[in-house]
């Protein structure tokens, strides 16, 4: 697994505020449109997400929303999140609209992405972005110390589970 920090041609267009804060990328040996049904199925979501206990909603139409029962290390909240953007095959982009563990008030302008690119008929490249700017001096400071890392690592575990998932 490759792990970048710099923009790409995925990136979310230049007006918006959000600034990239972590992106991490995998190949998976699977057809995109296997890859896109497992990204946009809420039933699915707790396999991806090993921090979510429990979601509800819609994640395959854009302006519908998710909720997500998270446990993070015994730390349990609820976050809501609209689909702002989906191209099928190709793009999701989440926002947060609400969140109960805080993460909202620490972060403005939360977007988390997955681009997915067809190699061939058998590979695709699944990129997974989080994109946010801090809200505070204790914010830019928290998240230069440890949220980037926490958000790579939450990345590279979904993608390892979109991998394992998929691939037969």
């Amino acid at each position: 697994m490759q792990v970048f920090t710099v923009r790409s041609k995925y990136h979310l267009n230049d007006n918006d505020m959000s600034t990239l804060q972590a992106r991490s990328e995998i190949i998976v040996n699977a057809p995109i449109n296997l890859i896109w049904a497992l990204i946009t199925d809420i039933q699915s979501l707790q396999k991806v997400n090993p921090w979510v206990e429990k979601a509800s909603g819609r994640m395959d139409k854009q302006g519908e929303t998710r909720t997500c029962e998270f446990n993070n290390k015994g730390r349990k909240g609820t976050m809501t999140e609209r689909l702002i953007e989906l191209i099928p095959q190709e793009k999701t982009v989440w926002a947060i609209e609400s969140d109960t563990m805080g993460m909202s008030k620490m972060l403005n302008d939360t977007r988390f992405c997955f681009y997915l690119e067809k190699l061939d008929d058998k590979r695709t490249k699944v990129i997974n972005e989080s994109d946010y700017q801090p809200a505070t001096l204790m914010a830019k400071v928290m998240n230069g110390l440890m949220m980037k890392k926490q958000m790579r690592t939450i990345q590279e575990q979904i993608l390892t589970n979109i991998k394992s998932l998929t691939e037969k």
